[in-house]
């Protein structure tokens, strides 16, 4: 429809306005069609797509339970009587969520939509900037459960035009929004409609749910005052609570007096514990020899440090991860490598020359080719058929040594988790950190550990051999349908079982044969200690004869014809061969991953690299952008002959920043105007440098970004100068 005006204006039809479908932005779309034709990006995008189904399908077994008790909870008031309580108490779930903020925002999200599809369309959620008073907590809780279910909800593409805009008509604005006005939406909506609304709304669940994600941060007063307002109007409004608390339930006390508590009908409910929640996700996803992509002891050592002592965000260990895989594959072909299984061989046959002289530069291939006789080297390095089919061979065998390595890791945690002292850890996680960054077998710890498993009872031994068998067929279903096997070691010798057969699994079934044996025979064995006493009674009749006075000759003769010979029963025998075994299997399974050949390939082990981008520090980088600015900016205006010096090309702050350097505790901000003006008019006069009008507003925006970097800050004993906070 056009339109034709003399004046200029704006025009709007009601009857043309079409709800445009937002399409969603893919924030990697540009990377995609970069580098979508490079080998080891599709095998990165592959291998990462997998973890990231893999975390979700974790992430929903583990907080389904949780999140639908709070939804069971919720959907008991959900008839209107029962949410009516004659003395005004609101009923409120606290949710305990543990330190971890960054993984909040995923958690109640996920909450948000399982109440919206089985309880209610009415939700708000508000954070604690949005709560800063009273009447702004008011205003955003009425809007979001009036408003907020037709704007966060884009699924509803079906509705007509025509009602959007009616609906866009009717919205309240924000200063308007009161908890009258909620009372009076609710009224119009669900009690005073018309006939066909009330048959509309009949099956329509009319609950009005209020989340606060981070109860801590806000102030106590202005929640205690939200809680007595939805008090007086629950009576009328069925409104229910929901505080995510990342402490402990005495916060909610400490900030609650009675009075506002006696208005709370409050469950707890607790959410697992970030650092529990992470030993399930590196345990199930990335500690395992299906994993594509494997950390080295010190990266991984690195990332749950980093967990343990900041943030104890699994979000932000999982990014982690994700940078190390980014740092591994970035433009490497022979990364592509770091695949599946099955996919070797085709991988192999797509390297070019140039991708099999660099898996040549490998350290670990050196290893590899002084072990060769002089003709093998030779067509190693010149025949690329020979060497394509000796890198399949390899690789296959680098998988084999993965699924023993792993078996073998959750093998010696079952036997460590119950030892005193923890002295290798108490997790898989800490087990594996030191077995991948040493020959724990050659080390003193690994040596008390076997020997406390020496003192074990026959019960508790017995235990732990069942909770190792379970362990193993669990490896052995990973690998293949396990089939009955004959409970005789002398047909499963390990000593005759090397690492290239079978993907491993001749050589993890032979450890369950020997742990069934030795289960059997630990279970069966005899207790009783046997003694030999040896009684001399001819040298006793002949000292008998001796003179009284030599005693001591007498005493000797009868300690040595009680003599006991304590000889080890038959439990202890077994268990002393239990202990062998073990010895050999963790000898031959837990080697480290550096002594394999191309490990390189699917293990990160580049820490300094990463190290700088993951634990970053912001004081140093900010003191570099500030100081030198060409550090980061690579321009030629920024370069300067020394680190002190200054020029008219510099940014503004980074000026200001080195001028405000020169000076003591307080800076005069006259003083300091004339010396950045000198800086940046060097040839004009004093007066007309900084009185120029653009000068000052350069130096006054200057002068505030120092100020919000907390460089400096405003003074109360001198009102013209600043105080400096930094020395």
């Amino acid at each position: 429809m056009a339109t034709v005006s003399v004046s200029k204006g704006v025009f709007t039809f009601a009857e043309a306005y079409k709800k445009s479908k937002k399409t969603k932005n893919n924030s990697d779309s540009w990377v995609n069609s970069l580098f979508i034709c490079e080998p080891w990006y599709l095998q990165y995008k592959e291998n990462w797509n997998l973890f990231e189904n893999e975390i979700k399908q974790l992430h929903h077994k583990t907080y389904s339970i949780l999140l639908n008790d709070i939804v069971n909870y919720i959907n008991s008031f959900c008839h209107l009587h029962q949410c009516v309580t004659p003395e005004g108490v609101i009923p409120t779930a606290t949710l305990l969520t543990g330190v971890n903020q960054p993984d909040h925002v995923s958690q109640f999200t996920a909450l948000m939509n399982l109440i919206r599809e089985n309880v209610t369309s009415h939700i708000a959620m508000i954070n604690s900037q949005d709560g800063t008073s009273v009447k702004l907590l008011v205003e955003n809780v009425v809007w979001q459960l009036i408003n907020g279910f037709h704007m966060l909800d884009n699924s509803q593409d079906d509705e007509s035009d025509d009602e959007n805009f009616e609906h866009k008509k009717r919205r309240l604005k924000k200063n308007q929004c009161t908890m009258k006005a909620l009372l009076k939406w609710y009224h119009s909506k669900y009690v005073c409609g018309s006939p066909s609304k009330k048959k509309h709304n009949a099956n329509t669940k009319r609950l009005l749910v209020v989340i606060i994600p981070d109860f801590e941060s806000f102030h106590c007063n202005v929640l205690q005052d939200f809680v007595m307002i939805i008090s007086s109007y629950i009576s009328k409004l069925p409104i229910i609570l929901i505080f995510g608390v990342a402490t402990s339930v005495s916060a909610l006390h400490k900030s609650f007096p009675y009075h506002v508590s006696s208005k709370l009908l409050i469950k707890v409910f607790h959410s697992h514990s970030s650092p529990v929640y992470m030993n399930q996700v590196m345990e199930n996803i990335f500690l395992t020899h299906t994993s594509p992509f494997h950390l080295s002891g010190k990266a991984f050592e690195l990332l749950t440090d980093v967990f343990l002592f900041y943030d104890f965000s699994v979000t932000g260990l999982i990014q982690g991860i994700k940078y190390c895989m980014m740092d591994h594959y970035y433009g490497d072909n022979i990364k592509s490598l770091c695949c599946p299984r099955e996919k070797i061989d085709s991988v192999v046959m797509d390297l070019t020359t140039e991708d099999l002289e660099n898996i040549r530069q490998l350290w670990s291939f050196r290893a590899y080719l002084e072990k060769q006789n002089c003709r093998e080297k030779i067509k190693l390095f010149e025949d690329d058929n020979f060497f394509k089919e000796i890198l399949c061979k390899e690789m296959l065998r680098l998988h084999d040594y993965l699924f023993i390595f792993y078996a073998c890791v959750k093998l010696f945690f079952v036997f460590l988790k119950d030892l005193p002292k923890n002295i290798l850890g108490k997790s898989v996680r800490e087990i594996y950190s030191k077995c991948a960054s040493e020959n724990i077998t050659c080390t003193q710890a690994f040596k008390e550990c076997m020997q406390l498993i020496n003192f074990q009872s026959q019960l508790k031994l017995v235990d732990s051999i069942k909770n190792a068998l379970k362990e193993v067929n669990l490896s052995l279903q990973i690998a293949a349908p396990i089939k009955p096997l004959r409970a005789t070691p002398m047909k499963n010798n390990l000593n005759h079982v090397s690492f290239g057969s079978d993907f491993g699994y001749s050589f993890i079934k032979s450890v369950r044969v020997h742990l069934m044996t030795f289960s059997r025979q630990i279970e069966n064995a005899k207790n009783e200690i046997t003694t030999l006493v040896t009684n001399n009674t001819e040298d006793l009749d002949v000292d008998a004869e001796t003179p009284l006075g030599n005693r001591y000759k007498l005493k000797e003769k009868l300690l040595r014809a009680t003599r006991v010979d304590k000889v080890q029963s038959e439990f202890e025998m077994v268990r002393s061969r239990f202990v062998s075994f073990l010895e050999e299997v963790f000898t031959k399974g837990l080697k480290p991953p550096h002594t394999q050949t191309f490990y390189e390939i699917i293990f990160f082990n580049d820490v300094s690299s990463v190290k700088k981008q993951i634990v970053g520090s912001p004081r140093g980088a900010i003191h570099t952008a500030l100081s030198n600015p060409i550090h980061y900016l690579q321009c030629k205006c920024c370069v300067l002959p020394s680190s002190e010096s200054v020029a008219e090309t510099l940014p503004d702050v980074c000026l200001a920043y080195k001028l405000h350097r020169e000076c003591g505790k307080h800076i005069n901000l006259y003083d300091w105007l004339q010396a950045f003006a000198a800086v940046l008019r060097p040839d004009e006069d004093d007066e007309q440098r900084y009185q120029d009008a653009s000068v000052q507003l350069r130096f006054t925006r200057a002068v505030a970004e120092l100020q919000f970097l907390g460089f400096i800050k405003s003074s109360k004993r001198k009102t013209d100068h600043v105080m400096r906070l930094t020395w």
